[in-house]
């Protein structure tokens, strides 16, 4: 009589059940970048309502001659918003902002919600990679350090700047 090896069997019946475990399991759903919704809401909401609180008078202040415009510093969110999308879509952009001081404040909050509605949308759209991953961190920060200097433009008018989320 043979001596039967439960070592091997034991081994064999683990092997398979993690086979027909893993054939069970459903496709993961890629995250898709959700984890960046609050962070993309939060730099929109926020870059919005700092321009909404300043008055209209106050966008043509500037804190010293060789700095921009409070409406200019606006604009070149905007701005920058677009090229950005240019950019993360792959479509080819030159700088070329022209007069930061066309708009009116109303234009540039349409201009900036348009803008930041258009890069929340690529985002969401776009395959998960570092590439892009690294360009959306960029974007986000560019828009931050411009808003940071909005807030000291509310300062040096003695204003309150709206507070940060």
């Amino acid at each position: 009589m043979k001596k039967v090896n439960y070592s091997i069997i034991a081994l064999g019946l683990l092997m398979v059940s993690v086979t027909v475990i893993a054939m069970d399991e459903k496709p993961v759903e890629r995250a898709n970048y959700e984890y960046l919704d609050q962070n993309l809401t939060n730099a929109k909401d926020f870059t919005l309502e700092v321009l909404e609180g300043m008055p209209a008078e106050d966008f043509s202040f500037k804190p010293g001659e060789e700095m921009r415009t409070f409406g200019a510093q606006a604009f070149h969110i905007a701005y920058s918003l677009e090229w950005f999308n240019a950019r993360l879509k792959g479509e080819p952009i030159a700088w070329e902002p022209g007069d930061e001081d066309r708009m009116s404040k109303e234009e540039l909050i349409t201009y900036t919600t348009e803008q930041f509605d258009s890069f929340i949308k690529i985002v969401h759209a776009a395959e998960e990679s570092g590439a892009f991953t690294a360009g959306v961190l960029g974007a986000l920060r560019h828009n931050s350090h411009h808003c940071g200097q909005m807030v000291a433009y509310y300062r040096a008018n003695g204003m309150a700047p709206p507070a940060y989320k």
